[in-house]
């Protein structure tokens, strides 16, 4: 259970500072110094530092991970966004997997629930996980990936070829031995191959 849920203050500023980080090289330390670099001088705007760190884009000692790297990629950031808030909240998520789209009231709810605040503190946290969230493509996230098309096998629709068994009938006239190939018809009806075999047992003396 999470005993508490990082915030910013300044919760607009959430989107430009990402866009300043697809614009700067990747530091090799996400410091407060950096962050001034890129504009945000305001000491609100610090809590950024921990919020990345909560959501898995900063190592606890500030360096970026792998993460990071994808919220600098414009084609990657807000799905990979989406997927971090599922794993830093994954306590609301637990409670209603569409947390993300539920009303203010039922997340704020949770929240007091999963973390045992009072209201001050809990629409803190809501503040930001809103913004977060309005920024984040769930859509891309959470979409199952699709199972291959499995092949479908061809339907043979020709008719059904007839059979041509070979019945050796020895007819013992003047010496000579024949053997006589009948063309059965293509049939599910017994009857019809036993009114062919019976005529030829009569007439062959098979």
């Amino acid at each position: 259970m999470a005993d508490d849920y990082p915030y910013m203050v300044s919760n607009n500023k959430i989107e430009p500072i990402v866009e300043a980080i697809h614009n700067a090289a990747k530091p090799p330390k996400f410091s407060h110094e950096f962050l001034k670099q890129l504009g945000f001088n305001s000491s609100n705007d610090r809590a950024v530092i921990p919020l990345f760190k909560r959501l898995g884009f900063l190592s606890d000692n500030g360096v970026p991970t792998t993460y990071y790297d994808d919220l600098k990629d414009k084609t990657k950031r807000w799905e990979i966004l989406a997927s971090r808030i599922k794993d830093l909240y994954q306590d609301l998520y637990a409670i209603n997997t569409k947390v993300h789209e539920a009303s203010e009231d039922e997340v704020k709810g949770a929240m007091s629930r999963v973390t045992g605040k009072d209201s001050k503190a809990v629409s803190r946290y809501f503040s930001t996980f809103k913004t977060l969230c309005d920024l984040a493509n769930f859509e891309h996230e959470s979409s199952a990936p699709q199972e291959p098309e499995k092949e479908v096998e061809p339907t043979n629709n020709e008719p059904e070829k007839q059979t041509t068994p070979t019945v050796s009938a020895p007819i013992n006239q003047a010496g000579f031995h024949y053997n006589i190939q009948i063309h059965l018809p293509a049939t599910t009806d017994i009857s019809v191959y036993n009114a062919i075999f019976k005529s030829l047992k009569d007439n062959l003396n098979i």
